[in-house]
């Protein structure tokens, strides 16, 4: 994640130290904010989570960082935190990454170049507009698919083969 630039131009990367699961505690403080407090005993207030690899492995190597964005540390695998806290860190690391699974495609019509689409998620009915393809599909693996839509609200489709007949081919005809 961070780098900073030698005195010869070089870039190197910024050491980021891995946690150990078991030290690391969170909580929600009175504010509703992630407290944070890390194995040498020094709390942050208000951290952040971040998932390294949010779409490959959301519930692996997940990073907190502090109010400005600066890295505090690595934690390589939140199962090895207490219950409690895992629930909570993936909570708030599902938060970060608002990305709902497309399950089925309902609708789709395009009107002057914009896609409006209709679809049914793992988090209910959900409308969105897509502007250009080129710019709003990747390919993220053989038969899964990320769409970003005209908000920048992303959307995953886990395996376009395991979609329902109709859903695959709107798929194929818009995407």
């Amino acid at each position: 994640m961070g780098s900073s630039a030698g005195g010869n131009g070089e870039t190197r990367a910024a050491k980021v130290p891995v946690l150990d699961a078991a030290q690391v505690r969170v909580r929600l403080n009175e504010q509703g904010r992630l407290e944070l407090r890390l194995p040498d005993g020094k709390v942050h207030h208000n951290a952040r989570v971040v998932s390294a690899f949010p779409i490959s492995r959301p519930n692996r190597f997940v990073y907190f960082l502090d109010e400005e964005g600066k890295e505090l540390g690595l934690l390589v695998d939140p199962r090895k935190m207490d219950r409690e806290c895992r629930d909570l860190l993936l909570t708030q690391a599902d938060q970060a990454y608002f990305m709902p699974h497309i399950q089925r495609i309902l609708r789709v019509e395009e009107k002057m170049g914009v896609a409006r689409w209709e679809v049914e998620t793992d988090r209910g009915w959900k409308s969105f507009e897509m502007v250009t393809r080129s710019e709003s599909v990747w390919y993220v693996g053989r038969n899964r698919m990320l769409i970003r839509d005209a908000d920048g609200t992303r959307y995953l489709i886990e395996d376009l083969s395991a979609l329902d007949r109709r859903s695959r081919g709107l798929a194929e005809l818009y995407l």
